[in-house]
């Protein structure tokens, strides 16, 4: 099967789909995949040819003023201002890379314009999401929504969710209405998705997604990413991890880029001295100026996190749902500072599950606040025997393995 996987997002949201590409390429079928231009080398590293979308999604974030650190509704109305100037052109990319697929996927960064070329070119398309939407529940609140609470109600929970995508899809809807009409000629509401199944790109043991109703729901497992063959560690820091003394923790925040990277490295940096560990400080794309090394603290852009996480004592991110998915498989004690749309979602999940400290908020973050999650993290035991646990039922599963016999099932519906 020629298969076509178009993925607008960050680096977090688009390294699961470049696991889910290998993955069916093993199993023989042709794969090729749309990303951003700046990360179209993900899939080209790994031999999957790959259409680069115009424009430079990393400068436009650290562009962005800080959006990310204002919340989800910021981030949405600066995502909504830039969508016009480039949606037009990012459909015309979209149909020339999958020119010939046979079946197109994508999650939510790929469905604006992936799903558009699936009906021009009358082909199915897959939903692949990396977070838990398009099916209301009282299982859990919406991912725009992690404050509504149980006590509310199962009525509240589910209409949680129906206000939570109203507003993520509202937010994009014009301009690609537009790019529909203008480049595909399409001007009925999309279908291409609504016979086929959707998958979920993360754990049952984190996020159980009900399979109900007409559409079946997949939650397969994580779509994880391992390390490219023959990859290894800095020397430096491979010594600085395995060194004698106090506990190593990594802190990052991916993609999130805030008004004062500066700031927001020494804050953390204190925050690991008052808590008397060791550590990793992951740059990202700019979310911390991490300055210099030292006996305390080793800086470096970024590392692959299956390497990194199973060799730390403790992890603190920005929530993303890839990288919660790499630091629950580590097996070790979470803190997540969300920063915008579905991370303080997963940061909720976390402290649920018991396996990490609650969230901080990214406008609430303190040194006083950081140091005690992090002295939390390395000292309670019952915390960190519940995440040693996930991790383990985690790294057993198969995400990719279920993922690539639900696409060879080409029907996926409900019968």
């Amino acid at each position: 099967m020629r298969i076509a996987f178009v993925c607008n997002d960050t680096r977090g949201g688009v390294e699961p789909y470049v696991a889910l590409a290998l993955g069916l390429r093993a199993a023989g079928h042709d794969v090729r995949a749309v990303a951003p231009a700046p990360l179209a080398h993900m899939f080209g590293d790994v031999g999957i040819p790959v259409a680069p979308l115009s424009g430079d999604v990393q400068a436009v974030v650290r562009d962005s003023g800080g959006a990310a650190e204002r919340g989800a509704v910021a981030s949405l109305v600066f995502a909504a201002r830039q969508l016009p100037a480039v949606m037009e052109a990012w459909m015309r990319e979209t149909l020339a890379g999958c020119e010939g697929a046979e079946l197109i996927a994508g999650g939510i960064g790929g469905m604006g314009t992936g799903l558009a070329v699936a009906e021009a070119l009358s082909v199915p398309f897959i939903e692949a999401h990396l977070q838990p939407i398009g099916q209301p529940t009282d299982a859990y609140p919406a991912v725009l929504a992690p404050w509504v609470p149980a006590r509310l109600g199962p009525a509240m929970r589910r209409a949680s969710h129906r206000l939570s995508e109203a507003v993520l899809w509202g937010s994009m809807a014009a301009p690609i209405r537009r790019a529909r009409r203008t480049v595909l000629g399409l001007r009925h509401a999309p279908r291409a998705h609504l016979h086929h199944g959707v998958l979920y790109g993360f754990s049952p043991a984190v996020v159980r997604v009900p399979d109900e109703g007409r559409r079946r729901r997949h939650t397969t497992g994580y779509w994880t990413l391992a390390p490219a063959e023959g990859w290894a560690p800095p020397s430096d820091l491979a010594a600085f991890v395995a060194a004698d003394g106090p506990p190593v923790v990594s802190i990052g925040f991916g993609s999130m880029v805030g008004a004062d990277p500066g700031h927001l490295a020494d804050l953390v940096r204190g925050a690991a001295n008052d808590a008397g560990v060791r550590a990793v400080l992951l740059a990202g794309w700019g979310g911390l100026e991490v300055g210099q090394a030292d006996d305390a603290v080793f800086a470096i852009d970024a590392v692959p996190y299956e390497w990194l996480f199973a060799r730390v004592a403790a992890i603190v991110h920005h929530g993303g749902a890839g990288t919660t998915g790499a630091s629950l498989r580590a097996g070790v004690p979470v803190t997540v500072v969300p920063f915008t749309m579905d991370q303080p979602f997963w940061g909720s999940r976390i402290a649920e599950l018991g396996v990490g400290p609650e969230p901080i908020p990214r406008r609430r973050l303190t040194r006083a606040r950081l140091a005690a999650a992090l002295r939390t993290s390395v000292s309670d035991h019952d915390m960190r025997s519940r995440a040693c646990a996930l991790g383990e039922r985690l790294r057993a599963e198969d995400g990719v393995g279920e993922a690539v016999r639900r696409f060879e099932d080409v029907d996926m519906r409900r019968r």
